[in-house]
């Protein structure tokens, strides 16, 4: 008997800003969403309300630790517009991914960026960001997304 599960981890999950991997990302988090929407009620709802979708967004945010050689905050500040890819899962049998598991942003802009630096407990530096799709953005698998090139390390 075969033991398998389809459960995805984060292990391969990267992160890319224009044509850059970001170095000791830690985490990142996507939320699609409405950022309109029409409720009404009428003499056909019978006391309930109707809804209706309007415009669509995505933001999301991502999260690591500094690394001196390959400093983040030359990579984005707030107010950076830039193609973004959350990479949830690659082949790891490819150096260089063309396909795989991403959310596709062809445009997306920085928002804010904080870093962290704890002197008492001298703590690795930590940094996050959050940013929003201007404009189109593709879920994992969507129609219409580019074929992205996973960068090499260190690029």
């Amino acid at each position: 008997m075969s033991c398998t599960t389809t459960a995805v981890t984060g292990r391969t999950g990267k992160f890319v800003v224009g044509t850059s991997l970001v170095a000791r990302t830690t985490q990142w988090a996507v939320n699609p969403k409405l950022a309109t929407k029409s409720e009404w009620g009428d003499s056909d709802t019978a006391g309930f309300t109707a809804r209706m979708a309007g415009r669509k967004d995505a933001t999301f945010s991502a999260d690591g630790k500094f690394d001196d050689e390959d400093e983040q905050y030359d990579l984005f500040q707030p107010g950076d517009k830039a193609i973004a890819v959350l990479y949830m899962r690659i082949p790891e049998t490819s150096p260089v991914v063309i396909a795989g598991l991403y959310w596709d942003f062809p445009c997306a802009m920085c928002d804010d960026f904080n870093m962290a630096v704890n002197i008492e407990t001298q703590e690795v530096i930590g940094w996050t960001s959050s940013w929003g799709a201007d404009g189109i953005f593709y879920y994992p698998g969507e129609d219409g997304a580019t074929a992205r090139v996973l960068p090499l390390e260190g690029s």
